[in-house]
């Protein structure tokens, strides 16, 4: 990539003075021939070296850093940092990068992750050397294998390497190098799929210990290359989220003979068994592990997961070779009866609810009241209608028991002694009665003239302005009016009178009319005092 293009990034000098250095000059003005030592976490003190920092650790993460800037300026500010995070920034110049790992002669670890690498093979100097480094993290910068190996040809003291998440494939034999020292090398979540590119691995760093390769879609564990070989020295392996499909494959890791710790939780071989299955299965077949799946494994997991291993294979057809080693070990051992022992407070009952039974397991520690809920939400009856009976079945068939409905919400279920078998029987109760509205004809014109003698009546307690206007505009209490009072009064009587005499022919006539008398006086009463008040109020 051409040097302006580069160079549009900020520098690693300037976003270092600007994250970790509180002045109010520029990093121009203090980069030279300045008198000021920055400690980071103290007051600024006074030195001829010029601005160092007090710390082991630099971070500068996603700051856009494309180039180092001021090199002798960065070898002079970082001389006691160790390690250097710059990851998820803009490097893809392999000059700038050489001349950042040269201007950091103390940093043992340096995080390049996530940087646009340049993609191709770079021949770097041959008198560049980083022999201080100790661990090179290039995960996702999807750098090329031979380009690596470059790399590692300039660090001959580098004992981790990270190249996660790079999209390998497969593993090339010819790269005619082998470094000594690197111990740890975390591969994850690439795309190798054969087990010979691991063991390449092993040829390329024949002192590896730790090999993280989970997330790979590794086949197999078995290739033609003897591991104790290529892999002499391996004692740590996780290999999760792989695709093997047999035990077999479990089988050749028990070549490595240094490994000593496993991680393997899910792959398709795995899938069909329960979590403390797999656990006795595999220790049953790896015999020289000490820690799987992070866990130690006592003396106690050891014996007791290889009798469950010896049982287990005893039901099978297929026998491996290391069902006949544990039988030399252990014995003969014969299976164990399975008893099911059942919590004491669950219950198997039959629900009964239209003549339908369904089989349940019940709880006997709820109360009424929340088991009458879980038949609402099973059944979909509302609470309000429902009805629960329950019914001992022994002693119901001895003729000695009735069923007992379930009345009180807070009381418990266990109070009842239920066993297994007994039966609930779920009823609905009946719909309330509807209310009954009478056929009798209703007296509108009589209502309404009670009506408004009410309101006349109350008027009659307002101001004296609204009295007035109310009782001269609105009065039905004139003569023309009363006369028709007792017209429609007459009329009524007669119509109330033959209606109780279809209703109740026995009825006596003269008590509905005698009653209806007294009405139309409370009627007339009314009137007149209505009057009598309009006419003191006129004056």
């Amino acid at each position: 990539m051409a040097a302006t293009e580069v160079l549009r990034g900020r520098s690693f000098s300037d976003a270092l003075y600007e994250r970790y250095c509180d002045f109010d000059s520029t990093f121009n003005d203090l980069k030279n021939g300045c008198d000021i030592v920055f400690f980071v976490g103290s007051s600024p003190k006074k030195t001829e070296s010029g601005l160092v920092l007090n710390a082991s650790t630099v971070v500068l993460t996603d700051e856009q850093i494309s180039h180092v800037g001021d090199p002798n300026a960065v070898a002079i500010s970082c001389s006691q940092v160790e390690l250097v995070d710059i990851s998820s920034n803009a490097f893809s110049d392999w000059h700038e990068i050489s001349l950042l790992l040269s201007s950091l002669p103390h940093v043992k670890t340096i995080n390049l992750s996530f940087n646009p690498f340049p993609i191709g093979f770079h021949i770097l100097p041959i008198e560049l050397q980083w022999p201080n480094l100790n661990t090179l993290c290039l995960n996702g910068s999807h750098i090329e294998l031979d380009m690596i190996v470059e790399l590692l040809k300039k660090t001959p003291n580098l004992e981790e390497l990270q190249i996660c998440s790079n999209n390998y494939t497969t593993i090339s034999s010819n790269y005619n190098f082998q470094h000594k020292n690197l111990k740890r090398v975390y591969i994850s979540n690439n795309n190798i799929s054969d087990w010979q590119s691991i063991c390449r691995l092993g040829h390329l760093f024949p002192r590896l210990q730790t090999l993280i390769a989970s997330d790979n879609p590794l086949l197999s564990f078995r290739s033609d290359d003897d591991v104790n070989i290529c892999l002499p020295y391996l004692h740590t392996l996780s290999v999760d989220h792989v695709q093997i499909s047999e035990w077999d494959d479990i089988v050749a890791l028990t070549k490595l003979p240094c490994l000593h710790a496993l991680r393997i939780h899910i792959a398709p071989l795995l899938k069909p068994y329960h979590k403390d299955e797999r656990f006795f299965l595999l220790l049953g077949y790896m015999k020289n592990i000490t820690k799987l799946n992070g866990s130690d494994i006592t003396a106690n997991d050891r014996e007791t997961s290889e009798r469950r291993y010896i049982r287990y294979y005893s039901q099978q057809d297929n026998k491996p070779q290391r069902y006949f080693e544990l039988i030399e070990k252990h014995g003969n051992l014969k299976p164990l009866v399975d008893i099911k022992i059942c919590a004491p407070y669950l219950k198997n009952v039959r629900l009964i609810y239209n003549q339908i039974t369904y089989d349940k397991e019940i709880d006997d520690r709820q109360t009424v009241q929340r088991f009458k809920k879980y038949l609402h939400e099973l059944f979909q009856i509302p609470l309000t209608r429902l009805r629960v009976f329950y019914v001992d079945d022994f002693a119901f068939n001895a003729g000695v028991g009735w069923p007992d409905e379930l009345k009180y919400p807070q009381r418990s279920l266990h109070t009842y002694n239920i066993h297994n078998g007994d039966q609930f029987h779920i009823d609905l109760k009946p719909d309330p009665p509807k209310p009954q509205h009478s056929t009798r004809p209703v007296d509108t014109t009589r209502l309404r003239k009670k009506s408004t003698n009410n309101n006349r009546t109350n008027s009659s307690t307002s101001s004296d302005d609204s009295k007035i206007t109310s009782s001269i505009e609105e009065s039905p209490f004139t003569f023309d009016s009363l006369q028709k009072l007792a017209q429609q009064n007459d009329a009524n009587n007669t119509q109330f009178s033959i209606e109780l005499d279809g209703i109740y022919p026995s009825t006596d006539k003269n008590i509905h009319m005698n009653k209806n008398d007294e009405d139309d006086d409370d009627l007339l009463l009314a009137a007149a005092a209505a009057c009598t008040n309009i006419k003191n109020e006129v004056k």
